[in-house]
């Protein structure tokens, strides 16, 4: 990667989102073998209509040193190799290969710093058989990330606007219902609910446009519909059970600054995790109702729906609850959204706030006064 060309990269991501919430992106794809970036599922009319716009995103990643595989057919078979010289006409020979779709093929082209393209055109097994096969080279090939690039960034239901969001643990009934989504819409969204339970491994997929693409991969609040399946969530009613030393360090990753030692000796109500410590809440007691003591997810996991999962799990046991938050914590506007009220307060010559669900109004000044009189939780 050409350093002019990485800052230019770099500042487009920027102009995006949070530069540190893309450089953390960046260094997490980095960090990965190269073969388990992502698959990128083009659909025939964006090769059709817009082949050179999304051949501009994909020279960013390359010049980020990120090779995505490229995927066409499984969604209309029929022009797939058609589809499939349009795109690497417009991708030029030097980034694009390609590859059957194996495993070992795709890894060698991405391990030789070159995009992929794969083709999933067969009839047998019809679409099933399809994204069954698409499926199995990610699960080979150990993808984080599939993401199909339509048209329409997103799916949207018939005269709505577009979901941000869709678990399919807890709302696929609702969202595979006939008439939820349009037919091709929901059509997709069957498949992906197919490929999410045959691939072993978490994966999360997205549906996007080509040109929201990079901010669908490398922001929080993405771009289009991310569908998943949720989290598992353990509630543990004190530290036994608890991995101390990765709870810690997710805490400590989330917040950027080390824990005071004895936090993990404090009492607690329950504890919270996410499957693979990939969030967790810790609610402790308190006179007036329990306190939410610490929420963090991992720096790798936001947008994912992983904080959803936890607060969900959490506000089941704990309808009463108040906890406080720095100003400028970036998750304050997330909590504007979860609580019934908030209100304002120094610390230390700090603002901060402190926000409540089901307290009555006559016991808000006790939050308040209990949250200044907290000792820090942070050396």
């Amino acid at each position: 990667m050409s350093e002019s060309g990485g800052d230019l990269v770099l500042r487009f991501l920027s102009s995006i989102g949070r530069p540190a919430e893309a450089q953390q992106y960046l260094d997490l794809f980095r960090s990965e073998h190269p073969e388990r970036f992502a698959i990128v599922h083009v659909a025939d009319a964006v090769v059709r209509d817009a082949a050179d716009a999304l051949a501009v995103e994909l020279r960013y990643l390359v010049e980020l040193g990120l090779e995505p595989v490229l995927a066409l057919g499984a969604i209309e078979p029929r022009n797939a190799e058609r589809a499939a010289l349009r795109l690497a006409e417009a991708l030029g020979p030097v980034v694009s290969r390609r590859c059957p779709a194996t495993a070992d093929e795709v890894t060698r082209a991405c391990r030789a710093d070159a995009i992929p393209l794969c083709t999933f055109d067969r009839e047998d097994g019809g679409a099933d058989g399809r994204f069954d096969a698409l499926a199995d080279l990610a699960g080979a090939l150990g993808t984080r990330k599939l993401v199909f690039v339509t048209r329409r960034s997103g799916l949207q239901p018939a005269g709505g606007r577009v979901v941000s969001m869709i678990d399919l643990t807890t709302e696929r009934d609702a969202w595979l219902a006939p008439g939820a989504l349009p037919s091709e819409p929901q059509k997709l969204l069957r498949q992906i609910d197919r490929v999410l339970d045959r691939v072993p491994h978490r994966l999360t997929v997205s549906v996007t446009s080509p040109l929201d693409l990079l901010r669908e991969l490398f922001t929080v609040k993405g771009a289009g519909t991310l569908v998943r399946k949720g989290s598992l969530i353990t509630r543990h009613l004190g530290w036994d059970g608890i991995d101390r030393g990765r709870l810690r360090a997710l805490v400590e990753e989330s917040f950027g600054r080390p824990l005071v030692p004895g936090y993990d000796a404090r009492p607690v109500l329950a504890v919270y995790v996410a499957d693979e410590y990939r969030g967790a809440a810790i609610v402790s007691p308190a006179p007036l109702a329990p306190y939410l003591s610490k929420f963090a997810v991992g720096t790798v996991s936001r947008g994912e729906g992983v904080g959803r999962d936890l607060w969900r799990a959490m506000e089941a046991q704990f309808p009463r609850l108040f906890w406080r938050s720095r100003a400028d914590n970036p998750i304050t506007s997330w909590y504007r959204e979860q609580c019934d009220g908030m209100a304002r307060i120094l610390v230390a010559g700090e603002p901060w706030w402190v926000l409540w669900r089901g307290l009555a109004p006559l016991e808000i000044p006790l939050a308040i006064e209990h949250c200044l009189a907290l000792p820090p939780d942070f050396g």
